[in-house]
């Protein structure tokens, strides 16, 4: 099964050639969802096999091969898609009458879509395909990815790989402030070149937490590791949600609870030294 995939190293993107073998038969295909696995990278890595309570993904001779369906056993109950780490797994649903199918798509940001929600579907090198329904949300946590349905055309299931969230075209509202375009946002985020404005937009467009506002914007994901930033963005959470800063709830934080300057690594370097 082993093929020549030089390309996908070099561009990233699987083609239609690269989907036999991995799609069922027109008649399995009517029977009802089964998974669909863009994997074609041979690393160590098998949590689709060992999640997989019906035997349907083949078994590894070796940690490093590539997965493959037994669509014969495969119920499309999406387990392996939530714990797949390379978010390689689509769970493809074409089986109900008429032109409509649904792909279960794995997805990492926050907020959630909401079911009824319009989103825009996209292919696999991220260009816009067309405006989708949401018909089902299944929340992540404890080492699970968030899974989105969409409903899409049958015949573009094997196209639609991601989504983004359609934005609201009117400007952001910053609490009681006057947005300006003009105005040079102080820096908030060194690190990572994340400003003030930025920051209040994530916060005005329901960002919540300081988790949330990390994982979209990148603040506090730099070498301080939120030292300098995340102070600011406590700050400005407490302040959209009306309460004092000791009321509100900041979420967690690791990083080293004090600096570690050089000398004392090199002065353990020397014990350790004349200790061997």
């Amino acid at each position: 099964m082993k093929k020549d995939l030089l390309h996908i190293k070099r561009e990233g993107l699987a083609t239609a050639d690269d989907l036999r073998g991995r799609l069922p038969d027109e008649s399995t295909k009517k029977e009802g969802p089964y998974a669909v696995i863009e994997c074609f990278e041979e690393i160590p890595c098998n949590p689709c096999v060992v999640s997989c309570r019906f035997d349907a993904i083949l078994p590894f001779e070796d940690i490093n091969d590539l997965p493959y369906v037994d669509f014969s056993k495969c119920t499309g109950c999406a387990v392996c898609a939530r714990v797949c780490p390379g978010l390689a797994i689509f769970i493809v649903d074409e089986s109900m009458q008429g032109e409509m199918g649904t792909i279960m798509l794995p997805y990492e940001y926050l907020p959630l879509p909401e079911k009824g929600e319009q989103v825009m579907a996209r292919s696999r090198d991220g260009s816009e395909l067309f405006p989708a329904t949401v018909v089902r949300v299944l929340k992540g946590g404890k080492g699970k990815t968030a899974l989105v349905s969409l409903e899409v055309p049958k015949e573009s299931l094997q196209e639609v790989r991601a989504f983004s969230v359609i934005e609201d075209e009117s400007p952001a509202f910053h609490s009681s402030e006057t947005y300006d375009p003009d105005y040079e946002s102080p820096v908030v985020c060194r690190c990572e070149g994340v400003d003030l404005n930025e920051i209040r937009d994530l916060i005005a467009r329901g960002y919540k937490s300081v988790d949330e506002i990390k994982h979209r914007s990148r603040a506090g994901m730099g070498p301080c590791q939120g030292r300098s930033c995340r102070q600011i963005i406590l700050n400005e959470l407490a302040r959209d949600a009306g309460v004092s800063l000791d009321e509100f709830e900041g979420g967690s934080f690791r990083p080293p609870a004090s600096p570690i300057s050089m000398d004392i690594l090199a002065k353990g370097g020397e014990e350790d030294a004349e200790n061997s």
